[in-house]
């Protein structure tokens, strides 16, 4: 009792104190258990965060490598028909044809024209030898008879075997020119016979020259368009197709559920879904370029190569900075209007219409009507939509161009820079990819007006040659992976949520 009494008057005497330890003490604790939970959030959020970013910085460069593959998966149909459409090679097979059977022709001619001289030769020959012992003859049988008769009669015989001698050789000179003369009159009439089958005329020759010129740069240019225009495409449909999925994923990922649930076919979509057959047809929608939009471009580089390109003669030399120009003319002539403003290039990459979009449907394969939109799921409209709003912004412009240029120094190395420069020059310019020191360029500059010149006609098969490289992908598409702006462009679609952000 007396350890209690003792411990009771010892709280009343120090109760303001033990109160004020007690709330510093408990005070304390409740304080560490705050910031000890808010240190918890704090780094669950930022490993969250972290992971996000992870997350979608993996799904981005998934993205960007199935563009990649997506695209050389559509290569082969897009050079088939560019191939078949622009068939160089089987030009060039005609004139090597028929300069074959020229050669073939000459020999024959030549060796016709020495067994008819031999031919000649053995004839006067066999007639001066005649004409010989037909005078030896004679001669005999004229000194048998006059054997008795006098000096006089002597001299007679030998006067008239001088003259028939004359007269023989005579006889043979007349043959031998009248061979000569028949046989030039053979060869005027062989001139003017008709040509072998095979063999062209200068006329033929020269049409067939004139259209590899033009088609040599034709079909390189529509590769080059084309295969720039489809990457650009793809990684616009693949990013949207990735930045939705995304939003759809990290939506059931905010649910109760504990963990992601995928939608399959067949079950109720969530808001937001992206229905796999509209999903199929959106990506189909490359269709139009494979099969149309290719040929509308075409056109219009024929019409710009036969204003720039045709007036020059095949024979004409160019060195590497004519050879610039020209190129630097044809691209502005292709990618610019009348007013110089650049042109739009969505006609080309997606159908315009309804009824060209149906089209573009059935062509890829889908038997069925236009689906029909449904607030529940995302719509092709809306997928196509969007695409071309990218396609006309001016970002679009930019990258392309950065595309354009970045493929095009590519076939000015291979098609210009190798011929017309020395090795080590042309390395310095084969890709922008590499930066040049200013002192290289000046040296660069200096030198490249003292290039080697080459005739049209010799450089039109390296530049022919380019076509199969582009579509072949390789060089060229690889190219595309170092462009930054298009890699920028990328991230810009796939980050660029708007709405869509509302349903997570």
């Amino acid at each position: 009792m007396t350890l209690i009494t003792s411990l009771k008057g010892y709280i009343k005497r120090h109760r303001q104190g033990l109160l004020i330890t007690a709330t510093i003490a408990g005070g304390g604790y409740l304080a560490g258990k705050y910031a000890s939970n808010k240190l918890r959030d704090i780094q669950e959020k930022s490993t969250n965060e972290r992971l996000a970013k992870e997350n979608l910085k993996r799904r981005f460069q998934q993205n960007q490598n199935d563009c990649v593959f997506t695209v050389l998966s559509l290569l082969p149909t897009l050079g088939d028909q560019v191939l078949s459409e622009m068939n160089i090679e089987r030009d060039w097979a005609k004139l090597q044809e028929s300069r074959k059977l020229e050669k073939i022709e000459l020999k024959l001619k030549q060796e016709r024209e020495q067994a008819a001289i031999f031919k000649e030769e053995q004839e006067a020959m066999n007639q001066l030898n005649d004409s010989v012992m037909t005078a030896d003859s004679v001669v005999l049988v004229e000194n048998n008879q006059v054997q008795d008769e006098g000096k006089s009669n002597e001299q007679a015989t030998e006067q008239n075997t001088k003259d028939s001698i004359e007269n023989g050789q005579q006889g043979v000179l007349d043959s031998s020119v009248g061979s000569l003369a028949s046989s030039t009159t053979i060869e005027n009439e062989a001139d003017q016979q008709p040509l072998t089958p095979g063999i062209l005329n200068k006329k033929d020759k020269h049409l067939i020259w004139e259209d590899i010129k033009t088609k040599s740069f034709i079909r390189s240019l529509t590769s080059i368009y084309s295969v720039t225009l489809l990457t650009l495409l793809t990684h616009i449909q693949l990013n949207l197709l990735g930045r939705f999925t995304y939003i759809w994923s990290v939506s059931v990922l905010n649910k109760s559920e504990p963990t992601i649930r995928l939608q399959q076919e067949g079950e109720e979509p969530d808001v937001g879904f992206l229905d796999p057959q509209i999903e199929r047809m959106f990506l189909s929608a490359s269709w139009w370029l494979l099969h149309r939009g290719w040929k509308v471009c075409a056109k219009r580089i024929e019409e710009a190569v036969n204003d720039v390109i045709s007036s020059i003669p095949l024979k004409s030399t160019l060195n590497y900075r004519e050879a610039e120009e020209l190129m630097n003319k044809l691209r502005k002539r292709i990618e610019y209007d009348e007013d110089d403003k650049p042109i739009s290039y969505r006609s080309w990459m997606l159908p315009d219409t309804e009824e060209e979009e149906l089209e573009c449907i059935r062509g890829a394969g889908f038997n069925e009507e236009y689906p029909k939109e449904d607030a529940s799921t995302i719509s092709l409209r809306k997928l196509l939509d969007e695409t071309k709003d990218f396609i006309d912004g001016p970002d679009f412009h930019r990258v392309l161009n950065s595309c354009l240029n970045e493929v095009f120094a590519i076939f000015d190395h291979h098609a210009f820079a190798t011929p017309l420069l020395p090795q080590n020059e042309s390395y310095m310019i084969s890709s922008s990819i590499r930066e040049i020191s200013p002192a290289e360029a000046l040296q660069l500059e200096k030198e490249q007006g003292n290039s080697k010149k080459m005739t049209l006609a010799n450089l039109l098969p390296t530049i022919g040659r380019q076509s199969h490289l582009v579509i072949a992908g390789n060089e060229y598409l690889n190219a595309f992976a170092y462009i930054k702006e298009l890699q920028a462009f990328s991230a810009l679609i796939y980050t660029h949520y708007g709405n869509e952000a509302n349903i997570a």
